[in-house]
């Protein structure tokens, strides 16, 4: 075996003694933002829109949301992320809606394991049902790449990338995004690096 052989195989352990780490310190900080966010839900709960105006401030989200996402997000009602302590990559998400003329679902949820490296598995998913002919209209033409990424169809699909975004960077986030603060930040940043 050669010398850098040896130096590969030895960074190969720190990456997996790094990925363990990172995991350790994931499932501490679901364990002790878990009260907090419980707290959040209690009073977004007296926002009217809250969740559905959060999703919409978040740029990706804004910029490829369907006609149906639109209108569905004004009937979000709740949005909540539940990590599995055992598993921290593990997650179970879930949308609660106000009745509407888009779907006959109540809440849609959907279980997936996120993993950085590989994208992700879904553990399950919602059906959607649809009342009549609803379908996604996107805002981007049908060939755009970005065509596969709805906020609302993801509860249906066997998509990873869309939650994602839902779940690491909104649901932490969410005042920020409902408020509008997370991209002035961002625009400010960009003003600072030119």
């Amino acid at each position: 075996m050669s010398a850098e052989d040896i130096i590969e195989d030895q960074f190969q352990i720190l990456q997996e003694e790094t990925a363990k780490a990172m995991e350790q310190v994931q499932a501490y900080q679901h364990k002790m933002m878990t009260p907090v966010w419980e707290k959040r839900r209690e009073i977004v709960k007296n926002i009217p829109n809250f969740w559905g105006q959060a999703i919409r401030n978040h740029p990706f989200f804004a910029a490829t949301l369907s006609e149906n996402d639109a209108k569905a997000l004004d009937y979000l009602t709740d949005f909540h992320v539940e990590y599995d302590e055992a598993n921290p990559k593990r997650c179970k998400v879930t949308a609660t809606f106000k009745e509407n003329d888009i779907f006959k679902n109540k809440t849609l949820t959907k279980e997936v394991i996120i993993d950085p490296e590989e994208g992700g598995t879904v553990v399950s998913k919602s059906a959607i049902e649809y009342h009549g002919e609803k379908s996604k209209k996107r805002k981007a033409d049908e060939d755009d790449e970005l065509e596969n990424y709805s906020a609302i169809e993801w509860f249906g699909d066997d998509t990873i990338e869309a939650g994602i975004l839902l779940i690491d960077d909104i649901f932490p986030d969410a005042f920020e995004y409902y408020t509008g603060n997370d991209q002035e930040e961002e625009e400010e940043e960009e003003e600072e690096e030119e």
